[in-house]
């Protein structure tokens, strides 16, 4: 899933990131302006088994989520 937060306010950002993180998935890409955004996810994930990956460009970030399950089943299979 991909979703865009670059029209909403950072609070409002900030309060979606949590309930993605939160959420059972499997991979999520999130578009964000705000630089707040990229600082406080590797935090949320820290204790969590999900793999991040960012990306800064054309001004927002793309950050690529994808549960550490799911890169264990593609690679033994």
């Amino acid at each position: 899933m991909e979703i865009d937060l670059r029209e909403l306010k950072l609070n409002e950002q900030l309060k979606k990131v949590t309930e993605i993180i939160d959420s059972d998935f499997n991979e999520a890409s999130i578009i964000t302006n705000e630089e707040a955004i990229i600082k406080i996810i590797p935090m949320q994930i820290l204790d969590k088994k999900i793999k991040c990956q960012m990306k800064y460009k054309d001004n927002y970030w793309k950050i690529n989520l994808i549960t550490k399950e799911v890169i264990w089943n593609t690679k033994n299979h």
